[in-house]
């Protein structure tokens, strides 16, 4: 018999024929012209999908193993088009992480099925049932120095200039931020004109005088909590650079809201007023004080203005969420 790469429409017609597929002979070869070298590429996407789209999954699984079966027996023609074995079976089939068998500078991985080439990185699949993979379970490809990398779950990229970027953004939201809070400050709305907003809840409920220290107190515990977190995560780097980017974000709008919204004071109890701090290199001291002293009255630092859009509350909720998470996502990999 001629060797398939040269086969013409009438040889694949004629083999198709004699494997029991004469149904589609017309479909193949009359109307898309399948030669020999297009038959030992033929793949089983090609088969389910446009323009082929055959229809009953018993003539598909069926004609896949035929072609397989015709691919292992011409494995020299497969090589000289280009071709592993594999490749014409499994493309545009996805791959599953267990499925799979690497081997990255050095560092061999095995899984359970298969042989796939991906990138210059050798991908072993041993079962011939691929119909069943996962969709984007594998992202497999070359840095310039050759090195394959996976990203994988448990396997990220860590990212650095990402993190440093993200901190550098956070640490200048904040000295804005403490701009912003003296500026409020010189605009803070006269008590007895405008008087505290009534509140049902809070005008029913007696003031506790230690709640707000409680709550500062709070803050630094989370806060504490979050850097022994960072401290034994694996992936600390991109913890880091997720707060920073919340943290940063939220801040900034919440200048926004500050600078553009003036509401009265809370409470009867706060004793504010509007205080205007001089020239320009007054205000920047005044915001320095209050950058580095967190805005937090444990440090001596005293505001006005902005307890309505209160900093405090966006930094407990932001740091008992990634402690939670992060608590959760020990846990599950840990059961």
């Amino acid at each position: 018999m001629d060797s398939v790469s040269i086969w013409s429409c009438k040889q694949v017609a004629q083999w198709l024929q004699e494997e029991g597929f004469g149904d589609y002979v017309e479909l193949l070869c009359s109307q898309h012209r399948l030669d020999g070298p297009s038959l030992l590429a033929l793949t089983e996407a090609d088969l389910r999908g446009p323009p082929l789209g055959l229809t009953v999954l018993g003539d598909i699984k069926r004609l896949a193993l035929a072609i397989r079966r015709l691919q292992r027996q011409n494995q020299a023609q497969l090589e000289e088009l280009g071709l592993h074995s594999t490749d014409s079976l499994t493309a545009g089939v996805p791959v599953g992480p267990a499925d799979l068998e690497w081997s990255c500078d050095g560092a061999d991985r095995r899984y359970e099925r298969g042989n796939q080439l991906c990138n210059g990185t050798e991908l072993r699949l041993r079962n011939t049932d691929r119909s069943r993979y996962s969709s984007g379970a594998v992202l497999c490809h070359s840095h310039s120095n050759g090195r394959c990398r996976q990203n994988l779950a448990g396997r990220l990229d860590p990212e650095v200039w990402k993190t440093v970027i993200s901190s550098v953004y956070v640490f200048f939201v904040f000295g804005f931020t403490s701009f912003v809070m003296v500026i409020v400050h010189e605009r803070v709305p006269d008590m007895r004109t405008y008087p505290p907003l009534p509140d049902i809840f809070l005008d029913s409920v007696p003031r506790i005088p230690w709640a707000f220290a409680m709550a500062e107190a709070c803050g630094v515990i989370l806060c504490y909590m979050f850097l022994l977190i960072l401290l034994l995560h694996k992936h600390r780097s991109i913890l880091l650079r997720r707060l920073c980017s919340l943290m940063g974000t939220v801040f900034l709008l919440r200048c926004c809201t500050m600078f553009v919204t003036s509401l009265s004071v809370p409470g009867q109890h706060l004793k504010c007023a509007s205080k205007t701090y001089g020239d320009t290199w007054g205000k920047i001291q005044r915001a320095l004080a209050i950058w580095s002293g967190f805005g937090m009255t444990l440090t001596g630092v005293q505001t006005c203005g902005d307890y309505m859009f209160s900093g405090h509350t966006v930094v407990i909720t932001l740091l008992n969420f990634f402690v939670t998470e992060c608590k959760l996502y020990y846990m599950m990999q840990h059961k």
